[in-house]
C-alpha cells in the first residue's frame, strides 16, 4: 500500500500534468489562400467569393466579428465557434458599384485566438466600358438567369470573343461553391467567339442569388475576368 507522501507526490504530479496541459492549450486561426483577385468586372454587378477559415489550435476558436471594411462589401459567415481541426467558410460578397480602376478591399476578423485582427484581400480591375476589355470580350458582362414564370429557367449562355491574334487557354479560377454549374470551352482561337454556359443546381432553383464565376487566361498578364451572375425568383402563373 503507498505512503501518504507518495500518494501526494502522484497527486501532486497528476495536477501538474493537467495545468500544464490546460495552460497550453490555446485557440489558433489559419486562412490558406487569404488573397483573392476578380481580374476585371464590369461596374454595377456583386460578385463573390468563398474563403475558407480554419480552427488550427488546441482549443475551441470563436470568431467574434467580422467587418466588411465598407458598405460595399458584405461578409456572411456559417460558423462562428470551431472546434480544433474544423473548419467553415466566409462568402465575400463585393458590390462594385460605379468604382472605376483597381480597387482593393480589406475585410478581417477578430478571434479569441489573437488580439490582432485577421485580414483577407480582394483586388478588382473596374471597367466602366465593358464592351471595351482586353484581350477578351464578354456578353452579356452581367448574366441575369432570373425566372419570372412558373416554367423552371435554370440555364444562361454567354460568349467569349477573343481580340487577339492568338489562341488563348481558358483556366476556371473560382466555379466551386456556386448555386450553378459552369461550362467553360478550354480554350478560344483568335478572333473567335466561344459559348460558355451557366445551371443552376436543381436544389438553388426555388431561390435567388447575386454570385460570380471567375476565370483566367494563359496570355503573358495572367488576364483575369469575372463574370456576374444574378439570379431573381419572382414566379408568377403564366397568362
Amino acid at each position: 500500500m503507498l505512503s501518504r507522501s507518495i500518494r501526494n507526490l502522484i497527486l501532486g504530479i497528476i495536477l501538474l500534468l493537467v495545468w500544464a496541459a490546460a495552460a497550453s492549450a490555446a485557440p489558433a486561426v489559419q486562412i490558406p489562400d487569404d488573397a483573392f483577385d476578380f481580374g476585371k468586372v464590369a461596374q454595377h454587378a456583386k460578385v463573390n467569393h468563398t474563403f475558407w477559415i480554419k480552427s488550427t489550435g488546441s482549443d475551441t476558436l470563436r470568431i467574434t466579428a467580422v467587418v466588411p471594411g465598407c458598405g460595399c462589401t458584405q461578409a456572411p459567415l456559417k460558423d462562428s465557434v470551431l472546434a480544433p481541426g474544423d473548419s467553415t467558410s466566409l462568402e465575400i460578397v463585393f458590390s462594385t458599384l460605379s468604382y472605376r480602376g483597381y480597387i482593393t478591399k480589406r475585410p478581417y476578423l477578430e478571434t479569441n485566438a489573437s488580439d490582432e485582427k485577421t485580414y483577407l484581400k480582394i483586388v478588382a480591375e473596374l471597367i466602366p466600358y465593358p464592351e471595351e476589355m482586353k484581350p477578351i470580350r464578354l456578353w452579356p458582362h452581367r448574366l441575369d438567369v432570373s425566372q419570372f414564370t412558373t416554367k423552371p429557367r435554370r440555364r444562361a449562355g454567354f460568349k467569349i470573343e477573343n481580340m487577339t491574334d492568338q489562341t488563348l487557354r481558358i483556366i476556371p479560377v473560382d466555379t466551386v461553391s456556386k448555386d450553378f454549374d459552369v461550362t467553360l470551352p478550354d480554350k478560344v482561337g483568335p478572333g473567335e467567339t466561344v459559348e460558355g454556359m451557366v445551371i443552376v443546381h436543381k436544389d438553388a432553383v426555388e431561390k435567388a442569388f447575386e454570385q460570380s464565376i471567375t476565370f483566367e487566361l494563359d496570355d503573358e498578364e495572367g488576364s483575369r475576368f469575372s463574370l456576374p451572375v444574378q439570379r431573381k425568383y419572382r414566379p408568377r402563373d403564366e397568362d
